[in-house]
Parts: C-alpha cells; sequence; structure tokens
C-alpha cells in the first residue's frame, strides 16, 4: 500500500474551495435584504381558568364582551371580541394561575399580567368604571380610577373576585393616556 500523501497542489486547492466558499456566502449575505415583517390583522390574548365556564362568564356577563359563536374549540376555549381586531380568550386546557394565597397583586404570583384596555377620554375611562361597578360587587373588584403623572394616564384596575375557578389572578385595567405621545386611534392594523 502506498502512503496517502496531501500534495501541495491539494492543500492549495482546498484553500481555494474555502476561500472561494466563504467569499460566496458573504456576497450572498450582502445581497440579501432584510424580509418585511408580515402583518397582524387580529389578535387574542389567552388567558386561562380551571372551570371555563365561569372564566367565560366573566369576559361575558361581567366584562360584557361579545362571545364569537360556533368555533370549533368551544369545549376547552371561548373567544371574545374585545375590540374589532382584538379578541380575548379563555381556555382550560392547562391550569390557571394559582394565586390564592395573596391574591392577583401577590409578588410571586405565576399568572401576574395586565390585561389593558385603552380608551379615548377620562370620561370613558369614569363609564367603564360605573359599568363595572352595577350590581356586580360579588362578582369583581373595582378600584378607584386614578390620574398616575407618573405614566401620563388615568386609569383603574379591576379583578374577578373567584381566583379558584374564574379569571381572578389577572390584572384588568382600563386606561387613559394623558401623554400627548401616545399614539391616537388607528384603524390600520
Amino acid at each position: 500500500r502506498l502512503p496517502t500523501m496531501v500534495t501541495g497542489l491539494d492543500v492549495g486547492l482546498r484553500r481555494l474551495e474555502f476561500v472561494a466558499l466563504l467569499f460566496f456566502f458573504i456576497i450572498c449575505e450582502a445581497k440579501s435584504e432584510r424580509i418585511k415583517r408580515p402583518e397582524i390583522p387580529q389578535q387574542i390574548t389567552w388567558f386561562y381558568a380551571n372551570n371555563l365556564d365561569i372564566g367565560a362568564s366573566f369576559l361575558g356577563d361581567v366584562v360584557g364582551l361579545n362571545e364569537v359563536p360556533g368555533l370549533l374549540q368551544e369545549k376547552q376555549c371561548r373567544i371574545f371580541h374585545s375590540t374589532s381586531n382584538h379578541f380575548c380568550g379563555v381556555c382550560n386546557t392547562r391550569a390557571a394561575p394559582n394565586c390564592t394565597a395573596g391574591g392577583p397583586e401577590e409578588k410571586d404570583n405565576p399568572g401576574k399580567a395586565t390585561y389593558t384596555m385603552v380608551v379615548s377620554s377620562k370620561q370613558e375611562v369614569d363609564d367603564w368604571h360605573a359599568y363595572l361597578v352595577q350590581g356586580n360587587s360579588t362578582r369583581v373588584l373595582v378600584t378607584k380610577p386614578e390620574h398616575s403623572s407618573t405614566y401620563g394616564c388615568y386609569a383603574f384596575n379591576f379583578y374577578d373576585r373567584d381566583m379558584t375557578n374564574g379569571l381572578g389572578c389577572y390584572r384588568w385595567e382600563v386606561q387613559y393616556f394623558s401623554d400627548p405621545a401616545w399614539p391616537q386611534l388607528s384603524h390600520d392594523p
């Protein structure tokens, strides 16, 4: 058997192949254009409840959102219109956050999240407050609307009182931005 020998020509060809390949990738990278971000025409925010009907009742009966009828997934998830292109969904497909020890504002609440509904005026915040307070005291806890100079907004929070089966571990907020830099309502996605 003859020993395998690498000649100077072989090494030179391998180096040339490497340089050519490297050059090819540099040219391709330089020519490639950044792909434009696809549009987001609709959005769903998902919440989890241990009892689907109780969670759905909070969105439908207390908050007053309209359910999307006839969806195939309605035994596991129910979806509600919050605006024309945004939806809130409640599911029982995983355990809801557990915050029974300290409530929704508990420091270590695993589901600590705020769902904020942005409205167009301070009056609309007050209207939402009045709407939620009326006859719902056993089902919803509503804080007082306040102005925050730190965040440039006028807002209040509300909570489902059912922290075991409903959506009680989530914070809900109705807010008006008094900050002039906040974008005005647009119908573009």
